[in-house]
């Protein structure tokens, strides 16, 4: 396989992180430290809501302990792979070339951010434009490569290849460019509950990365407001959107806000994923019974005896309230 960088050399380079590793990894790892292969991460895509993580590296008496029983061989086998790496799709060359800029990006913006005190500060000024710059776009041109549900549009794809190939570092800030530091205070451990993912939204492609969280947008044109679960706000919106700026500015979202941020997300995202998989499980025990589909006036029905008016109270349930409510249910429709 050729390296989807250079298109020159042979793809010989194992265990590349396509999000750097650096800037990840105290939110994978247990405690948050930088010991590697002992982590596990939130997965808030997840189709079954009432399993709520998938493990990095950790080994078999480690894993067992944390699932409260002995695991699987299908989690065992999701245990071995490292998150946000690949094999096999840069060259050994290319690499370097990474390192260079993130070695450089951890060196001099992320002391800047980390540990500091931003107590009453909402944005920071950097000189260092092309560096944040070169940096992010390596984030974005890589995930978008190794990521399946991460896209960016063929011509950006390619202009941001080349941008990387070439060093470039100058006449590289007609991206539209939004990023978020995350305030995470408490010590290493509080890295944990940051996440790390990206969205399959366009414009902007979102991208988590523990304690940074890049906005990027294919042109002017597409940068619209979008409140985003709490992340932005409307009336300063515009201000921290870096487009041919002389000064990046990076926003600084309080550990406060942070928190809330987290919560908003994974409460609507569980929402929508719980009672998503609530409709197909009820359809498919309908099936079962009465070979056919439930009628849709009845699976409303059986959705409003779960949530009311709200839907957020789906999530006070747990897996065997569920179960029960479902059975007494469809029992009930039958003896009508």
């Amino acid at each position: 396989m050729i390296c989807a960088l250079c298109k020159e050399k042979e793809a010989t380079k194992k265990n590349t992180h396509y999000l750097s590793d650096g800037v990840i990894r105290k939110c994978l790892n247990i405690g948050g430290t930088n010991e590697r292969e002992r982590g596990y991460y939130f997965d808030i895509s997840n189709g079954n809501p009432f399993v709520e993580f998938n493990f990095q590296r950790i080994d078999e008496v480690n894993l067992e302990k944390g699932l409260g029983r002995p695991p699987t061989d299908e989690e065992l086998e999701n245990a071995r792979k490292i998150p946000f790496s690949v094999d096999y799709v840069f060259c050994n060359t290319c690499e370097k070339s990474f390192t260079e800029f993130e070695s450089k990006f951890s060196s001099d913006i992320i002391p800047k951010l980390r540990n500091v005190n931003l107590n009453q500060i909402n944005h920071l000024n950097f000189e260092e434009v092309s560096l944040i710059r070169m940096f992010f776009y390596i984030q974005i041109w890589r995930n978008a490569i190794c990521e399946e549900i991460f896209s960016l549009s063929p011509k950006v794809e390619e202009e941001l290849r080349l941008i990387i190939l070439n060093k470039q570092v100058k006449n590289i800030n007609h991206f539209p460019l939004m990023i978020t530091y995350l305030e995470t205070l408490g010590g290493d451990m509080s890295f944990t509950e940051n996440y790390v993912g990206s969205t399959s939204d366009r414009n902007p492609n979102v991208i988590f990365m523990n304690d940074f969280v890049v906005q990027f947008f294919d042109d002017i044109d597409y940068v619209k407001y979008n409140k985003f679960y709490g992340l932005n706000d409307e009336v300063d919106f515009k201000e921290f959107v870096n487009f041919e700026e002389e000064v990046f500015k990076v926003k600084v979202l309080s550990n406060i806000k942070r928190k809330e941020l987290l919560s908003n997300i994974i409460n609507t995202e569980k929402v929508k994923q719980t009672l998503s998989f609530l409709e197909k499980s009820f359809d498919l025990i309908w099936q079962r019974m009465f070979y056919g589909f439930p009628p849709i006036q009845i699976k409303q029905e059986y959705i409003h005896g779960i949530i009311g008016d709200d839907d957020f109270t789906v999530l006070k349930y747990s897996q065997k309230q569920i179960a029960e409510y479902t059975e007494k249910f469809i029992w009930d429709r039958i003896r009508r």
